[in-house]
């Protein structure tokens, strides 16, 4: 079977089964902590148990690295790469802005050859392909130009916020939090957004290879980039240890505009 059609297999199946819980499931509840030593909600552990066993049960050559269980040697020479809820918040308040993101790697992120993210509330699926380009429900998709009258950035604004944020915050027109970067990202890819900014000053809480795999090579596929706030191409190990800040941009200028201090 086709890789694009496994990883679609795999959301459908999360997709599924999320949308078949009782209303009265409280997702939000603690049940522990995951490998990557951030708690584990219920609804993190059903969605993940569901790749896991979808996995198994269809028998594909695929190694595991997921937030919660962290890494499943399954003899395989590839890794499926796994955010089975990101945006939990989100997802158990209600705000339809979540999504399972999956990407296949090798050895670190930047040799991912194929991702696919899925909004759980949408069903809208965003895949690339290495050398393949980037598609939104299998329509071709790109990043925009940046006008500065017309700029949007996604920003993140936590209680762990850097300091030089709000220096950034001042630089585009207007500015939005959603709270799942993969598929913030992805507006970025899609052209929606022009920047995708996140500086904490919290190492627990940046980013790491399970929330944006996937969302790396749909960006970049769709002619944007990925850099940490040193300005270098982003690229982490297969492992929850190695976290960073990032900025995604479509147009280099943006790059440019947020990291010239």
């Amino acid at each position: 079977m086709a890789v694009k059609a496994e990883l679609s297999n795999i959301a459908d199946e999360v997709m599924r089964k999320y949308h078949e819980l009782p209303m009265d499931f409280a997702g939000h509840v603690k049940v522990g902590r995951g490998a990557s030593g951030s708690e584990t909600s219920k609804i993190d552990k059903f969605a993940e148990d569901a790749v896991i066993e979808h996995v198994a049960h269809e028998g594909l050559d695929l190694n595991i690295l997921s937030e919660e269980v962290g890494h499943i040697d399954r003899g395989a020479k590839k890794t499926l790469v796994l955010d089975p809820i990101d945006g939990t918040l989100n997802c158990t308040h209600g705000i339809p802005f979540f999504s399972v993101s999956l990407a296949i790697c090798t050895d670190r992120m930047s040799d991912c050859d194929h991702a696919l993210i899925r909004n759980l509330y949408t069903g809208d699926t965003y895949y690339a392909r290495r050398g393949g380009g980037a598609t939104l429900n299998d329509h071709r998709i790109g990043v925009s130009r940046y006008l500065a009258d017309e700029s949007i950035f996604i920003i993140y604004d936590g209680k762990d916020a850097g300091t030089e944020t709000e220096v950034v915050r001042n630089l585009p027109s207007r500015v939005r939090t959603m709270g799942c970067a993969s598929l913030e990202m992805c507006l970025v890819a899609q052209g929606a957004v022009d920047g995708h900014y996140m500086n904490c000053s919290n190492p627990r809480r940046m980013i790491r290879i399970v929330d944006i795999a996937a969302s790396a090579l749909i960006l970049r596929e769709a002619g944007g980039e990925l850099c940490d706030l040193e300005g270098n191409k982003y690229d982490v190990r297969l492992s929850l240890d190695d976290r960073k800040n990032f900025l995604a941009y479509g147009d280099p200028v943006v790059k440019e505009l947020v990291l010239r201090g």
